[in-house]
């Protein structure tokens, strides 16, 4: 067997295999002995013609197509270890001749990642953490809407009332747009944003009030189908309704989730305030993690097949629309919907889907070269901590996690964890914990996972044009 190999951008290597003559026979004599029983020739029994005869009966190329079948898998996984190949998935073949036959395979490799000197150079900076001085009353105030009342009231509506009855929109081009019975909404900007000019025609009115109105909707209304249109609105009000808030005292402190422990406004005040900084310090830490991500990415170099970077567009459309990709009426619905062909919506995501396979790869490159991994011991700290947490769940969730499924996902979880908090201390300038050694470039795993650090396998030697 002759094999000549030619190295390809984006990490593709392209084989050239010729299958020597005795294999090829040996090939199209199973080919013959595989077809004959399914050939019905006068004269004979299924699969005792002679194979002149079925030859002849069928033609060559039936003989020449099912040989070739036999062959080529067997012929591309013997050039693969003769020439030191791991592949990451099917390659792409190539019949360039039956006799000889001789066939190109386009073979995609495992990625390359290097990171460059990211110990010295990494650096991204912290923000300052803060509130604003009004969100503690904020919050207080959501807290009064939540535990407060809405009442009839007989008076004209006013902004912020809520309304119940009936409501019909419709414009010339479209007839009804709209149509309830027997409806309460508010009367906001934020609630009414879809019904421009609704909002004025209603303030002032009360119940009982038969209200006829017009709103014009702006270019850029959310909905296309209304954009600079004219809307008439027909609504009958049965009941005019108004908002009372729970008093801001002790009382509402009492009826916070925490309501064993806070039994004062103050002491309410204090624990929100509390709250809303460990909020804004998660968030900053969020924000700090995925720009040191960004940072390392940036500084890296990625090269990786274009297969991986189809398989991210299509997790991407799975996760987005929750599609089954053995689905293929469901599939042909959701494009219908959007009104774009397969192709424009995968197209759409292109620059998504790079960013986020470029950062999988570089974080699984970074949790090698940092050394970092998880034992079992772990794993079963970690599953305690949610056990404990769970209270009187305790029991469901070892069911839920104590099983090889559930482990490698808190294994998973504990890895990324671990690696964001290192790249978190290279990037805030924190010492290194091991020496600082230039990573080299480092193949990634042939498996692709959908996220999170990877461990990745030793880089297979390169191919080079070999004979046999």
């Amino acid at each position: 067997m002759k094999i000549t190999s030619e190295t390809l951008p984006e990490r593709q290597v392209r084989l050239q295999i010729e299958v020597d003559d005795d294999r090829h026979a040996e090939a199209m004599e199973q080919a013959y002995r595989k077809l004959a029983p399914r050939v019905s020739i006068k004269g004979f029994r299924p699969g005792k013609a002679p194979r002149p005869l079925i030859e002849k009966t069928i033609g060559r190329h039936r003989l020449l197509d099912e040989a070739m079948d036999i062959i080529i898998p067997i012929a591309y996984s013997q050039a693969l270890e003769q020439q030191s190949i791991k592949p990451i998935a099917s390659p792409e073949v190539e019949l360039v001749s039956h006799e000889p036959l001789v066939f190109t395979a386009t073979v995609p490799l495992e990625p390359v990642i290097d990171l460059g000197d990211y110990t010295g150079t990494l650096r991204v900076a912290k923000e300052p953490v803060s509130i604003a001085e009004d969100a503690v009353e904020q919050e207080l105030d959501e807290m009064r809407h939540r535990q407060g009342t809405i009442e009839p009231v007989e008076r004209p509506a006013q902004e912020g009332d809520v309304i119940r009855g009936s409501l019909q929109a419709e414009t010339d081009d479209d007839g009804q747009v709209f149509s309830g019975q027997e409806l309460e909404y508010r009367l906001t900007e934020e609630y009414l944003v879809s019904m421009p000019g609704l909002l004025e025609a209603l303030v002032g009115k009360s119940k009982g009030d038969e209200v006829e109105a017009k709103g014009m909707a702006p270019e850029d209304f959310p909905d296309e189908r209304l954009r600079g249109k004219e809307i008439r609105y027909k609504a009958s009000i049965a009941e005019v309704k108004e908002e009372k808030l729970a008093p801001l005292d002790d009382t509402l402190a009492q009826q916070h989730d925490h309501g064993d422990e806070i039994k004062t406004l103050a002491a309410l005040r204090g624990h929100l305030q509390e709250e809303l900084q460990k909020g804004a310090e998660a968030a900053e830490q969020r924000r700090f993690e995925s720009a040191a991500i960004d940072a390392l990415t940036d500084m890296a170099t990625v090269e990786y097949p274009a297969v991986m970077l189809e398989a991210e567009i299509s997790h991407i459309l799975e996760d987005q629309a929750g599609l089954d990709p053995r689905d293929p009426q469901a599939q042909a619905l959701y494009l219908a919907r959007l009104g774009k062909t397969e192709q424009e919506v995968r197209d759409s995501i292109h620059d998504e889907a790079e960013q986020r396979l470029k950062r999988s790869l570089v974080m699984s490159r970074f949790a090698e070269a940092e050394n970092i991994s998880v034992d079992e011991s772990e794993v079963e700290q970690e599953l305690d901590t949610l056990a404990g947490q769970a209270g009187t769940s305790h029991d469901v969730i070892r069911r839920l996690f104590d099983n090889d499924q559930g482990r490698t996902h808190l294994r998973q979880t504990l890895l990324t964890r671990k690696t964001f908090g290192r790249l978190s201390e290279i990037a805030g300038g924190e010492p290194a914990k091991k020496a600082a050694t230039k990573p080299a470039a480092k193949k990634a795993p042939a498996k692709q996972r959908r996220s999170g650090p990877r461990a990745a396998e030793k880089e297979a030697p390169a191919a080079e044009a070999k004979s046999e």
